[in-house]
């Protein structure tokens, strides 16, 4: 309860707003909404691929099962949102709040997360080989069991995120802050550790 409770407060008031339904119809429609207001909005199990999605507030939204291989996400709110088990394969999710995103089983293979905000998102056994975390907010990000392998992190923080179990061969790590035994752990499964990897 208590935990609810303060990813509730991080996220922020949640709307009692609804999506708009002309952008829906769009989404639905045309496979892309470039700008629009889908929060909470139903868009589970489709493809979306290569969909431009820029700007758009999908906060909440069901995105379930759902393809957007090489889709634009960039600047997008996608906190809070149900992503289980969709792939967003080389997508780009630059600049995007996905803090409380529930991943848990998606498909992040070499999609760019650079500057975006993680926090408190279950990524569990999810596949995000070759994925550029590149000045991320991983605070408390669950990774749990997660296939990480090639990814880059560079000027993160990743004391708080969790990575137990996961796959992490040849992920490359720069100007990263980790705790001694993420580094114990990085180095057992072969990530390269190029600058300034403080192990604390």
């Amino acid at each position: 309860m208590k935990k609810a409770l303060a990813l509730s407060l991080i996220l922020g008031w949640i709307s009692l707003s609804a999506y708009d339904a002309a952008h829906l119809k769009k989404a639905l429609e045309e496979k892309e909404c470039i700008g629009c207001d889908l929060r909470g909005a139903n868009l589970s199990k489709m493809d979306f691929s290569g969909g431009d999605f820029s700007k758009s507030d999908l906060s909440g939204a069901d995105v379930r099962e759902s393809i957007f291989e090489m889709g634009d996400f960039n600047d997008c709110n996608l906190s809070g949102a149900n992503a289980q088990g969709a792939v967003f394969w080389k997508a780009s999710i630059q600049r995007s709040d996905l803090r409380g995103l529930h991943g848990k089983g998606s498909n992040f293979k070499g999609s760019h997360l650079e500057r975006s905000d993680l926090s408190y998102a279950d990524i569990r056994d999810a596949k995000v080989w070759k994925a550029d975390f590149t000045d991320a907010i991983l605070f408390k990000t669950d990774f749990r069991g997660s296939e990480i392998g090639g990814s880059k992190f560079i000027r993160n923080d990743l004391r708080f995120a969790n990575l137990k179990n996961t796959l992490l061969w040849e992920s490359r790590f720069s100007d990263v802050v980790m705790s001694k035994a993420q580094c114990a752990h990085a180095q057992k499964e072969e990530a390269v550790f190029e600058t300034n990897v403080i192990c604390r």
